[in-house]
């Protein structure tokens, strides 16, 4: 009996440590899902367009609008590669911030290349392509490239 009662006893420390075991993600998970996010980045890295003739009025034009006019963003979003404003893929969707009515306010992005980190852009300063699922900074980003 004190042998299943010493079983019982180990059962309920397990149970009761589990919530504590489960908040803060050690800093090797946290590096290995900040490497997983750059290598996905680098994988769906667009292959180099053709141009487009300027002539060609049959060709859509984009179909990106600014992040902040969007109202509850797709949950594809944190999928969404993260380009400069000449197209290049500078990094990948961390978070995106909405305000109580659901608009988008800011976005963390992580960085690729030589300077990886996480930097914060205002939803302003970026428009999506939910077709693409790619978001285009309008200007410079913080510390890429």
């Amino acid at each position: 009996m004190t042998r299943n009662s010493l079983f019982a006893g180990a059962a309920l420390l397990c149970l009761a440590a589990s919530p504590v075991l489960a908040g803060e993600s050690t800093p090797a998970e946290k590096e290995a899902t900040r490497q997983l996010n750059m290598q996905a980045a680098r994988d769906a890295a667009p292959a180099p367009q053709q141009q487009i003739a300027a002539a060609d009025s049959t060709a859509p034009f984009a179909s990106a609008q600014s992040l902040s006019e969007l109202s509850n963003p797709p949950s594809k979003i944190a999928t969404a590669n993260v380009l400069d404003s000449t197209g290049k893929t500078v990094g990948a969707v961390q978070k995106v911030e909405v305000s109580s009515e659901g608009k988008p306010t800011r976005l963390s992005v992580a960085l690729i290349g030589a300077k990886e980190r996480i930097v914060v852009l205002d939803a302003s300063a970026v428009s999506y392509d939910a077709h693409k699922n790619e978001i285009t900074a309008k200007g410079a980003i913080p510390s890429a490239g």
